[in-house]
């Protein structure tokens, strides 16, 4: 199944504008799908250590959150491109 992740993490102000774009429809509801009929997944750190451990569990450790996973195997860390993305697939909200 194809899957876009996001990781975000507390108190990161990227992370905050990103959060307050996502439309939370889509980020608890199971069931949704983006344009391209990827699952979406959103993860949230609480510290900055949480974040790099997190990050490193999905091997893409030594980045700076935010960072988006692309269903396609892309890798955006910079936060309008994440931006871009999430609005493409229908990910924010209007």
């Amino acid at each position: 199944m194809k899957t876009d992740i996001l990781f975000l993490e507390r108190n990161c102000p990227h992370c905050g504008v990103i959060k307050a774009k996502l439309d939370l429809a889509s980020v608890s509801d199971d069931e949704f799908r983006g344009e391209d009929g990827q699952e979406f997944f959103v993860f949230s750190s609480q510290s900055n250590a949480a974040s790099k451990r997190l990050l490193d569990k999905f091997n893409i450790g030594g980045r700076v959150m935010p960072v988006l996973i692309a269903h396609d195997g892309a890798i955006l860390m910079k936060m309008k491109d994440i931006i871009h993305h999430l609005d493409a697939q229908g990910m924010t909200a209007e």
